[in-house]
């Protein structure tokens, strides 16, 4: 097991969206992240609880773990992003598994932070470009969002 320094990608959108030029850093962040999520699904693995406090972003820094407030410079952040706690995690094979795995960081993303919600549409690109087994996983992720807001709409 490693040691991670750096902060979550929770972290990191609250401090940098707010922050002029942070956009550009976050717009970098969403595509290392949609990569990693496709490397991990490529691999037949399905993280279970995929949030944007299971991703980290490893910081050039070596004093500890940041907040998103201690990130001053888009220099303090390296961009390598790494998923943590795969206490949920799982074997398998299955579009549906992976099309939960997106649709639980989707709904992440509109819950925790509205205002990258937007973002989100720069994970699922770059996602699809690093996993060549995407197509039948996103059309799931359709089927998975429809549940999703009935389930919702019905209470």
């Amino acid at each position: 097991m490693e040691w991670i320094e750096g902060c979550s990608v929770r972290d990191v959108l609250d401090g940098m969206l707010e922050r002029e030029g942070g956009e550009q850093l976050v717009d970098q962040m969403m595509v290392h992240m949609g990569e990693v999520v496709g490397k991990l699904h490529a691999a037949d693995i399905v993280h279970g609880d995929l949030t944007t406090s299971n991703v980290m972003v490893r910081t050039s820094r070596r004093k500890g773990l940041l907040g998103a407030r201690d990130v001053q410079y888009e220099e303090d952040v390296e961009g390598e992003v790494m998923l943590i706690d795969f206490g949920l995690g799982s074997m398998s094979t299955a579009e549906e598994d992976k099309a939960v795995d997106l649709y639980v960081l989707e709904r992440a993303f509109s819950s925790t932070h509205p205002k990258a919600e937007r973002l989100f549409k720069d994970v699922l690109e770059a996602y699809e470009r690093s996993y060549k087994g995407s197509k039948p996983v996103m059309r799931r992720l359709q089927d998975v969002r429809m549940r999703g807001r009935k389930r919702s709409m019905l209470g």
